[in-house]
């Protein structure tokens, strides 16, 4: 069944501080990206880079939002969204806006070591990857779920 392949509903994306920090703490409530994630993709997880070279959290994400005329504009509520429905000059190119639905800390965090030598990942994710097929037996949902409380 198409849920039981988390190839299809899971991605892997790179972040840095200090955004990682703002989606765990709730203040960054979107994820803007310059491309579109394939409409199946439900969750995010998080690859923090060096020094943490590490995946610790996913979040449950919306499909995207966009700016095309007619679109309806973010809240702006949450870092970046006014910016984004303004179309600053710091977030040209940034047409997809993810809401982000939920912060889960994993238990037990994935490190670079693991991905290369239990889900055979060639290195650190340095763009969007497709979660590897051993990783969605991971149990996400029972970790700590940060957001919403």
């Amino acid at each position: 069944t198409p849920s039981k392949n988390p190839t299809r509903t899971d991605v892997i994306l790179p972040m840095r501080e200090p955004y990682m920090s703002q989606i765990v703490s709730g203040a960054k409530t979107h994820e803007f990206r310059k491309y579109a994630l394939k409409p199946t993709i439900q969750r995010i997880w998080f690859y923090r880079a060096a020094p943490h070279s590490s995946i610790e959290y996913v979040c449950e994400i919306e499909p995207a939002r966009t700016r095309n005329p007619g679109d309806e504009p973010l809240e702006e509520i949450g870092l970046g969204n006014r910016e984004f429905n303004t179309r600053h000059k710091d977030w040209e190119g940034y047409g997809f806006a993810y809401k982000i639905l939920s912060v889960y800390q994993l238990e037990k965090v994935i490190t670079l070591e693991m991905l290369k030598g239990e889900y055979g990942m060639g290195g650190a994710p340095r763009g969007l990857v497709y979660l590897p097929e051993g990783m969605g037996e991971i149990d996400w949902r029972g970790s700590k779920k940060l957001l919403p409380e």
